[in-house]
């Protein structure tokens, strides 16, 4: 059902199309600088639409390209601050646990002296 929808639409496009060409087939004169030459209207206005098309696609193509280095140097940057994390974690982790050994080292060796006594 889904492709006959598509289809139907693309009929009715397909047709508002050529009725369009039909209805514009007069002759224009274009005027680029130095040249001047004739074309139907249609064609003119379809190469017209063609072209703005094309500009679109090709300022969003570098508009996408630019997001996905900005979105790839955030994700390289946030595995940066992570790995950062993660060492000074470990370092403070380290740093602690080897404080409690030597209290504890202390605590035992106090310990055994009192139980020399």
């Amino acid at each position: 059902m889904k492709n006959q929808g598509r289809l139907i639409a693309a009929l009715v496009v397909t047709l508002l199309i050529v009725i369009f060409a039909l209805l514009n087939t007069q002759a224009v004169e274009i005027s680029l600088g130095f040249w001047k030459f004739s074309l139907p209207l249609v064609l003119v206005l379809i190469v017209s639409v063609l072209l703005g098309v094309l500009i679109a696609f090709l300022m969003a193509t570098v508009t996408t390209l630019r997001l996905k280095s900005e979105l790839k140097e955030s994700r390289q940057r946030t595995a940066d601050i992570k790995d950062e994390e993660r060492k000074r974690y470990e370092k403070q982790l380290a740093e602690v646990t080897a404080k409690y050994q030597r209290r504890m080292n202390k605590r035992s060796v106090k310990g055994s002296s009192t139980e020399l006594k």
